[in-house]
């Protein structure tokens, strides 16, 4: 009888869908009495259920509604920034990272030479955290198909 109720106490300190552990599932298939407590909660736990958590057909008015909203707005969030002139503001970035490689002097200040790499570095860091940031449904979209 003490175990019982442990264990009743256990199940009712869990979360609403949790996962009941291993122990507590044991002892609720070996007790009938248990798994007859926990089955009548769940039915008083359904009926006290308001009206607004039942479940309603899809194409509820409403629910219509609220779908027309949520496509309204992602349909004006799309990427204001082309995947062309990405890909071209990455071609201009790289042709200018040449251009200053070649027409730096060899002999000039070594340190110089090196914070300006480091800059370069950082720019092309931000540069592609920008386009992955910007373009991040595209590569969600890559990777959910790809699993």
């Amino acid at each position: 009888m003490k175990n019982c109720n442990e264990v009743m106490e256990q199940y009712l300190s869990l979360d609403k869908g949790e996962r009941i552990p291993l122990k507590l599932t044991l002892h609720l298939l070996s007790c009938k009495k248990c798994r007859t407590q926990v089955r009548l909660l769940r039915q008083a736990e359904k009926s006290a259920l308001p009206d607004s958590c039942k479940q309603t057909a899809l194409d509820d008015k409403a629910i219509l509604a609220v779908m027309n909203k949520i496509g309204a707005k992602q349909d004006g969030q799309k990427n204001p920034i082309s995947l062309s002139r990405w890909i071209i503001g990455g071609i201009a970035m790289i042709l200018l990272f040449i251009a200053f490689s070649v027409f730096s002097k060899p002999g000039s200040n070594h340190f110089i030479t090196i914070y300006t790499y480091i800059e370069l570095a950082a720019l092309v860091t931000a540069y592609c955290a920008l386009f992955i940031r910007s373009n991040m449904d595209f590569f969600v979209k890559k990777i959910n198909s790809k699993l």
